[in-house]
């Protein structure tokens, strides 16, 4: 039975191969016949004649059609391989217009492609957690003349976790860092203290080993254990998996390892290496006003954000209540993790997203042109082919097939440049991605891009096929339908149109973006970042001494901030050294509610409140800060009751406008508290202490005395390029010490570098896509009035045989082309208007609804333009007496 139904199987593949050969020869020889036949109609012949005879000719194809109905499949099937050999035919037949073509649908598939990647990466994959939608971040806030994220206090989380129902469990942690004395070089690391339930809420689980029990975490000291990640765990223990079970010493604390971590999993600050119980990181855990820590939390199922927002807010309402004094106008804000992890720059993707999409639309409406173009020369072919009894869908599916075999070559060029643009974009881009976001070219791209050239290969073959005059044999077999008609002349029009429009949009919006990048590298930081150097030391206290009781003094640091400062200042081509408690664009300081001396404000929303930070007396000039008023601090004043503080320009516009500070008082806390008043010695300008180009919050700084610690910001001025003096300072650090570990070592141009990166960035893309949107419209443009200006050569000749000057031919070929561009500046305006809002969070001292917004439309219409100049001044060299012998 199965030799019987492979025989048929055969004799039916013979058949059909047998048809498709016959096929193919017949269409040749009626294309030729009937090439010879409208020859000689144009002698004279009766164009319908000529149809029959040819039909007549060739039958034999209806007979072998009427044949093999039954075998509609094998029919079909054959008839789309022949469409697709005659368009690779055709194609190659024209590789001048081949290549622009695939060359141009590759620049705009091969853009979307690439930046798609990202849009996949960052919006699509999602969190690599399970049930990722149902993570959330618990943030404390406060309620001030805005309300303001800050830190929870560990009473406030477990009040959260006990009388929270809508959440299937909470966690705590906070990202810290800590110095690995395993080895032989110390490291700076850094690390996450969590509570018990960290890694369930989350639902990863250790590759090796366990994670931490509910006891270890309940005892301050209990139990030292820690969770190495895996990136730790090969790099300083060789991949060991007997390293469970023994210990490793962060400072003079010794920890257990209990187990290792997933490949890539780097906690919630994307950095950590390693996790110790929340209960050895050495909080406040007793103060319910120290806010501090960071809570994540899984929402049960079917629970949505707002109403664990609701529930939030009712228990924080309740908190207030009970403790008024530390829990007045607090809450507590529900953000989804997603949001955490990729809101900052979700805007910037999906902007540049667009914008290779008007890039796209730009390359689409180019090729079709390109494709209207050679329809009309094409029209003699097709009036043959519909002579030959082909119908108006066999035409349209031939003139599909052969956009769709363009858009494929130009889906796959695309492809070759998305993979390279997309290791571009990941070695050059300033913008720190979270580690588990890698862009690639995966299953979901590469559907990506076969969709968009199935589209673009849909919408190029139907726009010329509409405006194709298939039903004027007569017209085109006698060579009359040279001429460009009226239909054709308003396709390229309107695409005209649109190319202009789009570019216009991209070019505004480019504008805003460097215009955007230019005003934040222009903002003063309040200090001078040219020749600074910033660093971190970590010099631990030393061993105590055998049989020192735990309520002794504890050892004195392996290196104190002196001897620090004495073998900095003498490493050469250093001109001054500070510390601080820490530095510009890196912490920020800690935040206190303070008395200014006659002030009566009381109310939480709107009491002051200011950031601390503790520097030595040299810390202003080494960061090329100036004083004001006033002056440093003097040595014998560095010690932790000085009385000595100073202060920036905004605590002083707030209490003593157009008055001398030097001398007036401020006090920690509330005026009626028992801590000192402090007077104040100096006033320095604002600092960008906490982020470019604005700080978030406009509180003002305080400037307190260095005290002794264990870890200091360093910052050093150099004669010399900081980067090449790091090594001599490192160097003259370890001498100080072998335990002492130096860290975070980075000039501050790049510091500032990091804070204008995504606008950068953005800035860069943009004006890479309005660049590439420019040059396809002017292209376009180009190829349209060149296009006009052939179609009208018997014209031009005329006109110039009668008389007609060369500047006349310019002003109607200039004319024509100037109301083109004019309409697709006043679209393209209108539109960018509209959409300028759409990016306004991306901006930054810009207006979108000024006129400097839009004077990059001045510049796209001076290049358009001149692309219509070009074939106009080609008009004027048309030698009449060639032009009317060609006609």
């Amino acid at each position: 039975m199965l030799h019987g139904l492979l025989s048929v199987w055969h004799r039916i593949a013979a058949v059909a191969r047998r048809r498709r050969i016959r096929n193919e020869i017949d269409e040749e020889l009626a294309f030729h016949l009937a090439m010879r036949q409208a020859s000689e109609q144009r002698a004279g012949l009766d164009v319908d004649a000529a149809g029959r005879a040819a039909r007549r000719r060739f039958g034999n194809r209806t007979a072998i059609a009427e044949e093999t109905r039954d075998m509609w499949t094998f029919a079909s099937f054959e008839s789309v391989i022949t469409d697709v050999r005659f368009a690779l035919r055709s194609l190659r037949k024209a590789p001048a217009f081949t290549a622009v073509a695939v060359f141009t649908l590759a620049v705009g598939i091969g853009a979307n492609t690439a930046i798609f990647s990202l849009v996949d990466a960052i919006l699509l994959r999602g969190l690599p957690y399970p049930d990722a939608d149902r993570l959330v971040v618990l943030i404390g806030n406060v309620q001030r003349a805005v309300v303001e994220r800050r830190g929870g206090s560990y009473p406030d989380y477990l009040d959260w976790r006990s009388q929270a129902t809508h959440f299937e469990d909470m966690a705590a942690y906070d990202g810290i860092s800590a110095t690995l004395m395993d080895g032989a070089d110390p490291e700076r690391i850094t690390i996450e203290a969590v509570s018990a339930p960290y890694f369930d809420v989350l639902g990863v689980t250790p590759a090796a080993g366990r994670s931490f029990r509910p006891d270890e975490d309940l005892v301050a000291g209990r139990n030292p254990v820690t969770v190495l990640s895996h990136g730790l765990w090969q790099r300083k223990f060789g991949s060991d998996p007997a390293v469970i079970g023994r210990t490793v010493r962060l400072g003079t604390t010794s920890y257990e390892v209990i187990g290792i971590m997933p490949r890539g999993f780097a906690g919630l600050t994307d950095q950590a290496e390693l996790w110790i119980p929340f209960t050895m990181g050495g909080f406040p855990f007793e103060s319910r006003g120290s806010r501090w820590l960071q809570a994540i939390g899984r929402l049960a199922p079917d629970v949505s954000v707002e109403r664990a927002q609701a529930e939030l807010d009712m228990i924080s309402r309740r908190l207030e209540q009970a403790h008024p004094e530390t829990n007045e106008k607090r809450g507590v804000e529900v953000s989804p993790l997603s949001v955490e992890a990729f809101g900052q720059i979700q805007p910037a993707v999906l902007a540049l997203m667009a914008a290779v999409g008007f890039v796209l639309l730009i390359a689409c409406a180019n090729v079709t042109n390109l494709l209207v173009s050679r329809s009309e020369a094409r029209q003699q072919e097709i009036a043959i082919r519909t002579a030959l009894g082909a119908g108006r869908l066999r035409l349209l599916r031939q003139l599909i097939t052969e956009s769709l075999v363009l858009a494929a070559l130009g889906g796959l060029a695309g492809l070759g440049l998305a993979h390279l643009a997309v290791r571009l974009l990941l070695v050059s881009s300033p913008v720190t991605l979270p580690s588990f976001v890698e862009p690639s070219l995966d299953r979901s791209v590469l559907l990506f891009t076969a969709a968009v050239a199935l589209t673009c290969g849909l919408v190029l073959g139907v726009a010329p096929a509409l405006h194709s005059r298939l039903g004027r044999l007569g017209h085109a077999l006698k060579g009359s339908g040279r001429g460009s008609s009226s239909s054709s002349s308003r396709v390229r029009s309107v695409l005209v149109i649109t190319e202009v429009t789009l570019a216009v949009v991209l070019v505004i919006a480019a504008g805003l973006m460097i215009r955007t990048f230019r005003n934040i590298t222009a903002v003063d930081p309040g200090f001078d970042a040219g020749t600074l150097l910033t660093l971190n030391v970590s010099a631990p206290r030393g061993q105590a001494a055998p049989g020192t009781t735990p309520d002794a003094p504890p050892p004195p640091f392996v290196v104190s901030w002196r001897e620090l400062l004495e073998r900095l200042t003498a490493v050469p081509g250093v001109e001054s050294v500070s510390l601080a408690s820490d530095l510009p664009l890196q912490g920020g300081g800690s935040a206190i509610f303070y008395s200014a001396e006659g002030d009566t404000t009381t109310a939480a929303e709107s009491r002051p409140r200011a950031y601390v930070h503790r520097v030595t007396p040299g810390f202003f000039a080494t960061m090329g800060t100036p004083l004001i008023h006033g002056r440093t601090f003097e040595s014998s004043e560095l010690r932790p009751d000085s009385p000595a503080v100073i202060v920036s320009e905004a605590l002083v516009r707030r209490f003593w406008p157009g008055l001398d500070p030097i001398g007036r008082r401020i006090k920690p806390g509330a005026a009626d508290s028992s801590a000192l008043w402090l007077t104040i010695v100096g006033v320095v300008p604002d600092v960008k202490y906490r982020a470019l180009p604005d700080n978030p919050t406009q509180d003002p700084d305080l400037y307190f005395p260095y005290v002794e610690r264990g870890v200091h910001a360093v910052m050093v001025r150099t004669d010399v390029d900081p980067a090449s003096a790091s090594s001599s300072i490192r160097h003259a650090i370890r001498e100080l010490s072998g335990q002492t570990v130096v860290y975070n070592v980075a000039p501050m141009r790049e510091l500032v570098a990091f804070w204008t990166s995504r606008s950068r960035f953005t800035s860069w893309l943009m004006g890479v896509f309005a660049g590439t949107a420019l040059l396809l419209a002017v292209v376009g443009i180009y190829g349209v009035m060149s296009y006009l200006v052939a179609q009208r050569t018997r014209e031009f000749g005329i006109r110039l045989a009668l008389g007609a000057r060369p500047a006349e031919m310019i002003r109607v070929v200039m004319r024509q082309g100037a109301q083109l561009i004019a309409v697709g500046l006043v679209l393209g305006a209108v539109a960018a208007f509209g959409l300028s809002r759409w990016i306004e969070t991306l901006l930054f001292g810009v207006s979108t609804t000024s006129a400097s917004a839009f004077a990059p439309i001045v510049l796209l219409a001076a290049v358009a333009l001149l692309a219509c100049a070009v074939p106009a001044l080609r008009a004027t060299r048309i030698n009449p007496v060639e032009a009317l012998r060609a006609d």
